[in-house]
């Protein structure tokens, strides 16, 4: 089904968002820290740069997740059966958001780290 408008579109990206947040575990992990970080980064009063290096780390991880998400959803509609095809295909999804959350956690370590070594 093709959306007919601009906002049908993002009220279904919308959608996608409230059903990725229910229902997908590994989701509300990285939702959860990076709320816990983006808090952090404010008491740390971390400068403008460092907050749009998070955002744009927050992005990798989130939009990788959910293509991540996508391809296993579709690959499991698509079969019940176990395929040795199919896991290789999910593992490679489920590499681009492990690197993504070491590209994060890099991220913010050198945020981090920074802000405190010159805090003292």
């Amino acid at each position: 089904m093709k959306n007919k408008t601009f906002i049908d579109s993002i009220r279904c990206a919308f959608v996608g968002l409230r059903c990725a947040l229910k229902t997908e575990k590994n989701f509300k992990y990285y939702f959860t820290i990076a709320i816990f970080f983006f808090i952090v980064n404010c008491i740390s009063r971390v400068g403008s740069m460092e907050h749009v290096a998070f955002l744009i780390a927050c992005g990798g991880v989130f939009s990788a997740e959910f293509i991540n998400t996508s391809i296993e959803r579709l690959a499991d509609a698509l079969t019940t059966e176990i395929s040795e095809k199919i896991k290789v295909v999910k593992d490679i999804a489920a590499t681009s958001v492990l690197i993504w959350g070491f590209v994060f956690f890099a991220i913010e370590a050198v945020i981090l780290i920074t802000r405190w070594i010159a805090m003292i």
